[in-house]
């Protein structure tokens, strides 16, 4: 038998090598989750610019229409209620007073008479100016007057505790406190003279001109002028150095309530006050025989309660009748309600 060769060719086929893998490899699964880590955190930061973009354009479109509104006077409609919709702030509400003239008044009692000499002043407290004056710097003999820088420096030693209220005052027959308010209530002389003694009238005139900055005057020779009474009158109400409500309140008073005497310490200025709290201190020098005033001196802190309006007149004058003063106090009242 003859055998047949073929040219035919076998295809061997390989077995796959069962350690290897047809899958991607670890390295490239790897590389394709951080590109997408990657590709959403950067869409996410995106994202988020995008949205801060979007809340500061609307913060900016609402200002800018609330600040249209209240430019243009529009009342914003809310269903807040006003009282708490409103915030407080620390700005303080200053309140405005009306500025008063009494220069009229101040004129026409200088030109009433050509006798004797005469110079006014009037302070308004709360607006802290003059609102009328005449001859203001003036110098005068102080008559009692001078009782006002004694009767101060008087309440700040009890204050201090440098004075003792119960301690006697000389051989006046009253205690420091009695004779301080004995001085104004009734412009006791003996009072005031003790008192002065007892601080001294060298060192008073050393307090006033360093303490209370007053400096044209002189007190230990009884000399002064309208400006200058002002300027106590003024530490008086103000009383920054006396905080004792018991001190002041004493003080107050003395001012206030002057019970007839002898004299009648009320005649000038107060009697021309009706609705008027008129806080005052006189002066004077009576000549009995010509039976006329050489000194009559007046100074006043007036508190109109209704309109809580306080002002300080000094009035500083020789030879004119206490009624010429009373009748300027009746005009500064009247001024004052016809205009407030």
């Amino acid at each position: 038998m003859v055998s047949r060769k073929t040219n035919k060719s076998t295809t061997i086929k390989k077995r796959p090598d069962p350690n290897k893998s047809n899958s991607p490899s670890k390295k490239s699964v790897s590389g394709a989750r951080e590109q997408s880590l990657l590709v959403f955190r950067i869409k996410l930061f995106i994202s988020l610019i995008l949205l801060g973009l979007a809340v500061t354009t609307f913060t900016f479109a609402i200002c800018f229409l609330i600040a249209n509104q209240f430019g243009s006077g529009t009342v914003i409609n809310t269903s807040v209620p006003l009282e708490e919709a409103v915030t407080t702030t620390d700005t303080p509400v200053v309140k405005e007073y009306k500025k008063i003239d009494f220069q009229p008044m101040i004129d026409s009692f200088v030109n009433d008479s050509k006798s004797g000499n005469r110079s006014v002043i009037v302070y308004d407290l709360e607006r802290d100016e003059i609102v009328g004056e005449y001859n203001s710097s003036e110098q005068y003999a102080t008559a009692s007057l001078y009782k006002l820088f004694v009767v101060y420096e008087g309440y700040r030693r009890l204050q201090s505790g440098t004075w003792k209220a119960n301690d006697k005052a000389g051989s006046t027959g009253h205690t420091i406190l009695e004779c301080l308010d004995l001085s104004i209530r009734e412009s006791y002389s003996p009072c005031a003279e003790t008192l002065w003694a007892k601080i001294g009238r060298t060192e008073l005139d050393r307090i006033i001109e360093n303490d209370f900055k007053i400096t044209n005057s002189d007190i230990s020779h009884l000399q002064s002028n309208p400006k200058d009474i002002l300027k106590i009158m003024k530490i008086f109400y103000e009383h920054g150095d006396i905080t004792d409500e018991t001190l002041i309140s004493r003080m107050k008073d003395s001012f206030l309530n002057q019970p007839a005497t002898t004299y009648d310490w009320r005649q000038g200025l107060p009697r021309g006050f009706k609705k008027t709290n008129v806080y005052n201190k006189v002066g004077w020098d009576y000549n009995s025989d010509g039976k006329y005033w050489n000194i009559y001196h007046d100074t006043a802190i007036l508190e109109f309660p209704e309109a809580d309006r306080h002002f300080i007149v000094v009035v500083m004058t020789n030879r004119v009748p206490y009624q010429k003063i009373s009748q300027l106090g009746t005009k500064i009242e009247n001024q004052f309600y016809q205009n407030n």
